[in-house]
């Protein structure tokens, strides 16, 4: 059984602001169609998600865990639900600083002004999506991370969890090539390694190295196409990376998206 691991900071019908959301939602459904794959998503539990309209439980070896981040210890919980309709099971963090307060929006506030903060906030979701993977005793043989959000997850991997994870394969989904400067703080509080040279670098880059897979999802515009042949420093970094560029958008057929899904698929369990 292919076990697999996918962190998204979008899951329709929980959150949804971009495709993401959309093709989180439907891929995980379609793996989960296949017996031979355990998929498990988490994803953050922003304060406007409702527990008792989806169904969310407390699970109680998942409660009030502390996660080090900045060098001071963070509590969190996660609850456990499924996509409506399915049997995909959703793992949902909460943290009462970071989620708590986030609108509808995600990634701004209720008058458009983007959060400050979302650099942060994602980075620590996706170390604390890493670290709790010894509580639900169960290793994947794939970790999938989406777009800017989750970006880190493979430098985390390689230099935080490697004892653990390095069996897994790192699997990263490009949905928008903009949103990739990760302020280097971000790396500080983790306790990361970064050159010091940069105060900001170009994480979709640093991303694109430490992955094993990595699939751009090219739009109605060829806009991920264009970038990769106008992008020199993308070209050479993906000369000897494991590397597909998929026509994707979430306006096309069902049975189009279907067949992307289980492309996708088919590679990652390759």
């Amino acid at each position: 059984m292919s076990k697999i691991y996918y962190l998204s900071s979008e899951i329709d019908p929980f959150s949804k602001v971009t495709s993401v959301a959309t093709f989180s939602k439907e891929f995980s459904s379609i793996a989960n169609n296949d017996k031979k794959n355990d998929i498990r998503l988490i994803n953050p539990k922003y304060g406007y998600i409702s527990d008792r309209r989806f169904i969310l439980r407390e699970v109680i070896r998942l409660k009030d865990l502390l996660v080090e981040f900045d060098g001071t210890n963070h509590s969190i919980s996660l609850k456990s639900g499924f996509i409506p309709n399915t049997k995909v099971q959703v793992y949902f963090m909460q943290h009462k600083d970071y989620f708590d307060n986030v609108t509808e929006l995600i990634y701004k506030s209720k008058n458009g002004r983007i959060y400050n903060n979302n650099n942060e906030k994602f980075s620590f979701f996706s170390y604390a999506a890493l670290n709790t993977l010894s509580k639900l005793f169960w290793i994947p043989d794939s970790i999938v991370y989406n777009d800017w959000h989750t970006s880190i997850v493979p430098i985390l991997i390689d230099q935080k969890f490697s004892e653990h994870l390095s069996s897994a394969k790192k699997v990263f989904i490009v949905y928008d090539i903009d949103n990739y400067d990760i302020d280097a703080s971000v790396y500080k509080k983790l306790d990361l390694e970064l050159s010091s040279k940069d105060k900001k670098h170009n994480q979709l880059i640093k991303t694109i190295n430490h992955s094993d897979l990595i699939f751009f999802l090219n739009d109605e515009n060829d806009k991920a196409s264009k970038f990769i042949k106008k992008n020199k420093a993308i070209k050479d970094c993906l000369k000897n990376k494991n590397y597909k560029l998929i026509n994707y958008n979430t306006s096309m057929p069902a049975d189009e998206r279907i067949e992307v899904y289980n492309e996708i698929l088919l590679e990652i369990n390759k």
